[in-house]
């Protein structure tokens, strides 16, 4: 059985296994007895069970006398958007992200469009495992109203975010991969309100994900094949939520899924320095880039959540991480796929560069990311046998921010257990993909897991 997660911001699990619709309806009964009737935003991606959820969402939420705002199939950083902006005491996306057919899960937004601060969080879980709900009678059960035509006051925010001007008159043709997610009836407004030449891979909403929703150069092929015989000046591969985005160039190289932050924090940088928010095992670019910009670098644990509540507690003015998301607090605390794809073409038509061009001006690492299965509990125990490895046999000192990390000239380490799956997670990242590859396979050799 898979194994339902739960965080202090949302649950995700397997459908029909773990996530049930009576989990979701205990969940989002939790989340509404916090919020005491307040207004909640409601948006889904298009997949099969998200439907299911929604509507286990609605009765729970009218049940507690809750008001809903329905924005429909919406992509979950529009949704983000708009919670402040509609004056909500939080919000629900239902959506399987970039997680793989048969998962979903339901993210919970609080007030200021970023995730549900995680204080409350876990108030929130203490009423889910407690059963503590707030159900009313039939004088106060809440409302659903049905929110349309929301894109355009979106899209008119981004446009004076940005020199939208330059992007027009540089007329790009890009292709564009949503995975047949919430962002396919997004992306031809976007593509008017910017001049953009846009062509579509799996631009219609599907019921399974279209392909593999995790951005990564293997998922970018597709769109690499076309890049040059169709002229395009970028590609964007999206997560089914548009969260995330990995790019390819004009020459149809796709970019590692790390090199996005980094394109982002090198030009917001460049403009307009200030603190930088990433987590612990992003690309040592971001390093590199604060260190060029003279910016503050601050790292966090790995996930949204946290990247988003440094962004706000330090009053810093981007953040991101090294899955192809990026946040800028000056238009929204969500990361933004949109956002990210009007910002790198922002950055090619002020440069008058290609994305190739871009690209190299860029700190290159080799980057190897590699993913072990293992037993419930079993993936703190093999870090704890890394770190007993590091500590008998070499002098490296290692940072415990979020799993176990050994830094030295040359690159770095960084070994984790995931939190939505049985798995550890092993990152290595040097100048050279031989020396990157030889120490994350001598990781997971010392982590001692039987597969």
């Amino acid at each position: 059985m898979k194994t339902l997660r739960l965080s202090n911001f949302g649950l995700r699990g397997f459908v029909g296994e773990s996530l049930t619709p009576s989990v979701a309806l205990d969940y989002v009964s939790a989340f509404a007895a916090y919020i005491e009737r307040g207004r909640v935003l409601l948006g889904r991606d298009p997949r099969a069970s998200s439907p299911m959820l929604h509507a286990a969402a609605v009765a729970a939420l009218m049940s507690a006398g809750c008001e809903i705002e329905d924005f429909g199939v919406c992509p979950t950083p529009i949704l983000q958007f708009y919670a402040p902006r509609r004056a909500a005491a939080g919000a629900i996306s239902i959506s399987g992200a970039h997680h793989a057919v048969g998962w979903n899960t339901l993210m919970l937004v609080g007030p200021d469009g970023g995730p549900l601060d995680p204080a409350v969080g876990e108030q929130v879980l203490d009423g889910f495992h407690a059963g503590a709900f707030a159900d009313c009678d039939a004088r106060f059960i809440g409302m659903r109203r049905e929110v349309r035509d929301y894109a355009d006051s979106y899209f008119d925010t981004l446009a004076q975010l940005v020199d939208a001007e330059a992007i027009r008159a540089a007329r790009y043709r890009i292709i564009a991969d949503p995975a047949g997610g919430a962002g396919c009836a997004f992306l031809e407004p976007w593509a008017r309100r910017f001049g953009v030449d846009l062509i579509t891979v799996n631009g219609d909403p599907t019921p399974f994900p279209a392909r593999d929703p995790e951005p990564r150069p293997r998922t970018a092929r597709s769109i690499a094949s076309l890049m040059r015989p169709l002229g395009a000046a970028a590609g964007f591969v999206f997560s089914s939520d548009m969260g995330r985005v990995s790019l390819v160039t004009e020459k149809g190289e796709p970019l590692s899924e790390e090199m996005t932050f980094a394109l982002i924090a090198d030009h917001i940088l460049r403009h307009r320095p200030g603190p930088v928010v990433t987590n612990c095992c992003t690309t040592r670019a971001i390093d590199d880039l604060a260190a060029r910009y003279g910016a503050l670098l601050i790292k966090t644990p790995v996930g949204q959540a946290h990247v988003i509540a440094a962004l706000r507690d330090e009053a810093a003015i981007l953040g991101g991480e090294g899955s192809g998301s990026a946040a800028l607090a000056a238009f929204s605390l969500g990361f933004d796929g949109f956002l990210v794809m009007t910002l790198v073409l922002e950055s090619l038509a002020q440069s008058g560069a290609t994305l190739s061009e871009r690209a190299r001006t860029l700190p290159r690492y080799a980057i190897v990311k590699r993913s072990v299965p293992c037993g419930p509990g079993e993936g703190y125990r093999a870090i704890e046998r890394v770190r007993a490895k590091i500590e008998r046999e070499t002098s490296d000192r290692w940072d415990e921010t979020d799993g176990l990390r050994v830094d030295d000239e040359d690159g770095w380490v960084h070994v984790r257990a995931s939190r939505t799956e049985p798995r550890v997670r092993v990152i290595s990242e040097a100048h050279d993909r031989g020396v990157a590859e030889e120490r994350a396979e001598r990781w997971i050799h010392w982590m001692e897991i039987d597969s």
